[in-house]
């Protein structure tokens, strides 16, 4: 029958609990793979064969989402869980001194002075020195860095910033929605939530787009305006420190 649970289905969920994330052409080559060792020919193409994992997952309070990189626009699936407390759940490698600096880290990183969305490296160490009642030092705290960069919860940009990275931001959408209210913007363009790109030079006008989707949005305008209040668009005002400095190619 079309669709049915297999065990092509449950290979590429264990795949994916292990991984937690891939990009989307890493995924099709593993949905292709586990058809592979599985002796099975594909029943549903990629979209349905993953729409019928998440029927599943559903009931775990798991899912598997598909976003991109804010950086750069690659597509990646991420598996989330969409309990309130994924963070803690997806940081269970973390001593309860470290998950506690993960919480101050990531506020640090959503509060941050005129929408950086990210922090330095050194305030990012000094940070484990605030933590109570006990406190990390550098070498622990850079420790805890290293862990969530290779994880792919934060990232480190070469200008000596962190910033929320893909993982980060798909799996904690709904704690960062509910716990920071309207500091997170949403892209006009994706409606994915949005920590760096082009933003309207008009100071009270909400808009705010990545730079891959303001790429595809005036690919074909000479004189873009914001969709909202239509004052002219300039592609310099920009957002966000985790965005790339050498990201010309984009505008191509």
């Amino acid at each position: 029958m079309a669709n049915r649970y297999n065990d092509a289905h449950r290979l590429f969920v264990q795949g994916m609990f292990t991984k937690r994330i891939v990009t989307e052409a890493e995924a099709n080559q593993f949905y292709n793979h586990v058809h592979t060792i599985t002796t099975r020919t594909p029943d549903t193409e990629y979209p349905m064969f993953v729409a019928a994992i998440n029927k599943e997952l559903n009931e775990l309070d798991y899912s598997l989402r598909t976003t991109q990189d804010e950086r750069d626009g690659e597509p990646y699936l991420v598996l989330v869980n969409v309990k309130q407390d994924a963070m803690t759940e997806g940081a269970t490698i973390f001593k309860p001194l470290e998950i506690s600096y993960c919480r101050e880290l990531f506020d640090a990183i959503v509060n941050a002075d005129n929408e950086d969305f990210a922090v330095s490296t050194m305030g990012a160490i000094n940070l484990g020195s605030k933590i109570k009642p006990l406190k990390l030092n550098q070498r622990e705290t850079q420790e805890v860095l290293d862990q969530l960069v290779l994880d792919g919860w934060i990232g480190l940009e070469r200008k000596g910033v962190y910033y929320l990275a893909t993982r980060g931001l798909t799996e904690l959408q709904g704690f960062l929605r509910e716990q920071y209210g309207d500091i997170i913007r949403d892209c006009v363009i994706c409606l994915d939530i949005v920590t760096m790109g082009e933003s309207c030079a008009v100071s009270n006008c909400p808009i705010r787009m990545h730079k891959h989707c303001a790429n595809t949005q005036f690919r074909n305008s000479t004189n873009p305006v914001c969709p909202q209040c239509s004052a002219r668009w300039s592609r310099n005002n920009t957002f966000g420190l985790g965005l790339p400095d050498d990201d010309d190619d984009d505008e191509e």
